[in-house]
C-alpha cells in the first residue's frame, strides 16, 4: 500500500523543511546528546574512560569539540534541554558572524606583498 499523494512523503517542499535544515536539526541533536552525555560523564561521574569515547564520538562525527565544550562549560543545567538549544544557536550565530567578517582583513592585504627586512651584513 503506498501513501497518498498528498502526504509529505511525496512532497517535502511543504513541510517547509529543507535538506539543509534538517541536517542542521539533527546534527543539533547529536551536539546536545553529546554535550548532556559528556557532563555526566566528565562532571558527575568522573568517568575517563566513558568521556574519552564520547570526545572519540564526536571527532568521528565531526562535530566541532569547542561547540561542545561550549555548552559543558556554559553554566547551564545538563538537563534543562531548552536552555542549551538556546545556548548553542547563540554560538551557531556567533560564530558563522566571525567567519563572515574574516574575510574582510584577507582581501585588503591580498595584494599587498610581504615587506622583508633587507639582508645586512653581519660583522662576524
Amino acid at each position: 500500500m503506498t501513501a497518498p499523494a498528498s502526504s509529505c512523503t511525496h512532497q517535502a517542499w511543504r513541510s517547509g523543511v529543507t535538506s539543509a535544515a534538517f541536517s542542521a536539526r539533527k546534527q543539533q541533536a547529536l551536539v546536545l546528546l553529546l554535550a548532556q552525555q559528556l557532563i555526566e560523564a566528565q562532571f558527575e561521574r568522573a568517568d575517563r574512560p566513558g568521556s574519552e569515547r564520547l570526545w572519540q564520538e564526536a571527532a568521528a562525527l565531526e562535530i566541532d569539540p569547542e561547540r561542545i565544550v561550549h555548552l559543558m562549560y556554559s553554566g547551564l543545567e545538563g538537563n534543562d534541554r531548552p536552555a542549551l538549544i538556546a545556548e548553542d544557536e547563540a554560538w551557531i550565530h556567533r560564530t558563522t558572524q566571525a567567519s563572515q567578517r574574516r574575510w574582510g582583513l584577507l582581501h585588503l592585504h591580498r595584494n599587498r606583498r610581504a615587506r622583508r627586512p633587507a639582508p645586512s651584513l653581519s660583522p662576524a
